[in-house]
Formats: C-alpha cells, sequence, structure tokens
C-alpha cells in the first residue's frame, strides 16, 4: 500500500488520511488524520482543515463506533452525513488494501535499469537505487565525506538529503561552505532524534515532498532501535530504508574487537549481506592539516569490485580541499592491494614488460602472467611481450 492512503467525499468536503500503518498482533493500527471543510466544523487552527488526528484501530468494530460519535461531535453535522459509513467504508478500504499489498508482476513487463545506474563520486561508486554502507573507524572523515559526496551529488541536479543522529544543521552548514564556498549546493538537512524505524513516516514525507534521489544516512549506530550486532536490528533498519524509498549512503562504524573488522560494518554478516554495497575506509596517521585516506571495495551485487580509491582531504582554516591520488603511492595502503588491483595501478601510467612490471611489484614474472591470463577483461598482452590496460 503506497502511503498516505485517502478517501474523498466532495460533496461533504471531508477527506481521510491514514499514515505509519503497522500490525500490533493481529489488529492493524495506523495514524488517522480526518479533514473537514464543513461550516461550524471544530477544525483545529491553522492546520488545512484537521478535524481529528490520532491513532486508530482498524480492525476493531468498537474503535470504529467510537471514532464516529467523536467526529459527528466535532463536525457539528447533522444526522445528514453517515459518519460511522464513512468510518467503515474507510477502515475497510484499508484493510483490503493492507491484506492485498502490492501485486504480482511478470518480470518480462518491467523496464530494464540503465547500465551504469549507479551514483559516482571521483572514483567512489554505489548503486543509485539502494544502500550502500561506508564503514570506518573513528577520524576517517566519514561524515565530512558524505557531505562531500551530497554537495557534489546536488551541482549535478539531483535531489539530495541529509539525515543526520550525531551533529546538528549549523555544523554542517559550516562545513559545507569550508568545502564549496559561497557557491554552496543544496542539500535537504533533517536531524533526527528518534531511532530511524520510528521515523519512517516523517522521511517519506520529506523523500517525496523533495522527489528526493539520494540521501544520506549519519550514522547508523544511533539511527538503530536496538544493538546494531543483533540480526533483528538489521532487519528492521534495511525494511525502514526501503519504505523511505530511494537511493541512500549510510555512514557505519566498525568493530574493533572483530578480525573481519575491514572487511564488515561492525564486523557483522548481517549488515554486510543486506547492503548492495560497501565500501571500508581507512585512514594514515595525519600529516600537519591533511589526511590520507583508502577506501576499498568489500562488497557490490549489481556489478564487478571497484578498484581501490585514495583520496587526501586538506583542512585549511578557510577551505577544505578533497583530492584523488594515486593509492599505490601510500606504502601502507598498497601493501592491502591484490596482486590484480596492484597491476592495474601500476599500467595506469602506461604499457610495461612484464620484468618492468615484476620489478616494480617486487612479484614474479610467472605471477605477473597467470594474473594477466585471470584476469583478461582489464589487460591485454600487446606486441613485444608488453601489457596494458583495456581501454
Amino acid at each position: 500500500m503506497k502511503l498516505p492512503f485517502s478517501m474523498e467525499i466532495p460533496k461533504y468536503g471531508i477527506r481521510f488520511e491514514v499514515d505509519r500503518l503497522r500490525r500490533h498482533g493481529d489488529e492493524l493500527i495506523g495514524e488517522l488524520t480526518v479533514y473537514c471543510h464543513l461550516p461550524g466544523a471544530q477544525t483545529v487552527n491553522g492546520t488545512d482543515g484537521v478535524l481529528l488526528i490520532g491513532d486508530f484501530n482498524f480492525s476493531s468494530v468498537r474503535a470504529r463506533q467510537d471514532r464516529a460519535k467523536l467526529l459527528a461531535t466535532r463536525a457539528r453535522t447533522n444526522e445528514e452525513i453517515d459518519w460511522y459509513g464513512l468510518v467503515e467504508e474507510f477502515s475497510e478500504r484499508v484493510l483490503q488494501e493492507e491484506r492485498e499489498g502490492e501485486p504480482a508482476v511478470d518480470l518480462r513487463s518491467l523496464q530494464r535499469p540503465q547500465r551504469g545506474d549507479e551514483i559516482r563520486v571521483g572514483d567512489l561508486a554505489c548503486p543509485r537505487r539502494h544502500p550502500t554502507i561506508l564503514f570506518g573507524d573513528g577520524g576517517t572523515a566519514k561524515s565530512y565525506l558524505a557531505l562531500y559526496a551530497a554537495g557534489m551529488l546536488a551541482k549535478r541536479g539531483l535531489s539530495v538529503a541529509f539525515f543526520d543522529w550525531e551533529l546538528c544543521g549549523e555544523d554542517h552548514r559550516d562545513r559545507l561552505e569550508l568545502i564549496f564556498g559561497d557557491d554552496m549546493p543544496q542539500v535537504r538537512y533533517v536531524i533526527c532524534e528518534r531511532p530511524l524505524t520510528g521515523d519512517v513516516s516523517r522521511l517519506q514525507r520529506i523523500v517525496r515532498e523533495y522527489k528526493t534521489d539520494f540521501a544520506i544516512f549519519d550514522s547508523v549506530a544511533v539511527a538503530c532501535d536496538g544493538p546494531p550486532e543483533a540480526a533483528e536490528v538489521v532487519g528492521r533498519y534495511f525494511r525502514a530504508v526501503r519504505q523511505i524509498g530511494c537511493g541512500s549512503l549510510h555512514i557505519a562504524h566498525i568493530s574493533k574487537s572483530s578480525e573481519t573488522s575491514d572487511q564488515k560494518p561492525f564486523g557483522s554478516t548481517f549488515w554486510h549481506n543486506l547492503a548492495r554495497c560497501t565500501w571500508n575506509v581507512q585512514a594514515m596517521e595525519p600529516e600537519k592539516n591533511a589526511l590520507r585516506l583508502g577506501f576499498f571495495n568489500r562488497k557490490t551485487n549489481l556489478g564487478a569490485i571497484r578498484s581501490p580509491v585514495s583520496l587526501i582531504v586538506t583542512f585549511n582554516p578557510h577551505k577544505t580541499e578533497f583530492e584523488v591520488v594515486d593509492i599505490s603511492d601510500s606504502p601502507q595502503f598498497a601493501a592491502k592491494l591484490s596482486t590484480r588491483q596492484r597491476l592495474g595501478e601500476v599500467l595506469k601510467r602506461g604499457s610495461m614488460t612484464v620484468q618492468e612490471i615484476a620489478s616494480v611489484l617486487e612479484a614474479k614474472p610467472d605471477t605477473i602472467y597467470k594474473t594477466v591470463q585471470r584476469n583478461d577483461r582489464q589487460f591485454i598482452l600487446l606486441a613485444g611481450g608488453r601489457i596494458g590496460l583495456r581501454a
């Protein structure tokens, strides 16, 4: 069911609307709002004709009777309007819609997604319509980078939102100006003070109202409605994300006690499996006012694993700058690359002989040959025994 679900009676200027629909045991509960524009109706001031708003049990006959009597009293109408009949009709429609849910579709009738349907900021890429997690230790500038990404996407004309559980709007506004100067792009900021599962309706409304293409969720641990390592908490979180309904980047932390801390968000299989794409960010020791970051793509469901990326973030008093650099320039990050990844980084400078590559990578020539053969979509053997990158 697409929420909010509504029913209008134009003759009387009455509209029923339900949002925040959920099951509590066997009963269907929702937030029912009734609008009325009849003369003399006791509506709430400044609410565009709201007669009554509150939770309502659609499964209860008694609740329908009581709500109808209350509406009749507040509307100050005579017996011409059958309030019980209207409440009953709307309740039946809601129950029927909720039971039927979304219909089954023939996959052949759906449009094919665009190839390369992704969000890119520099060399960092993630799916346009699905959740991506950026995870790392504290001090790796994750929130700063997320705001930079939001601003870059907004400059391209996308509608971007920043859902924030950690800082406040003034802090992010200051950072946005440090990154973009006076030409700050439009990023809609939303402060969040409840768990994501309890704020779905509000965020849904914002996404609908502003036709949001992409949203930042900062950060996952604070947005959870329970321990983030619990499977049921992870499931509820991703169901809420799906209901909100736009592409998204989620900022998460690592579990320092886990052996897979740099492989999976919170070291958890649940977060790793349910995200469609994950990037791990690591930082070298800061140098004066600069921070060198390495980004490693741990998972992607909709394409090949991306090559590692490195950025230097420079924090000047009046300007914050992001610069893409060669990840192999850092011995600490280069040591984390596979032979295939290191080979790809080296060949960005141009084709080389096997002996030259083996010398640079400190690897055996046979290892280089086998890597090229196993990854023939990325590498090509050229005349004269040189190896290059495919276009």
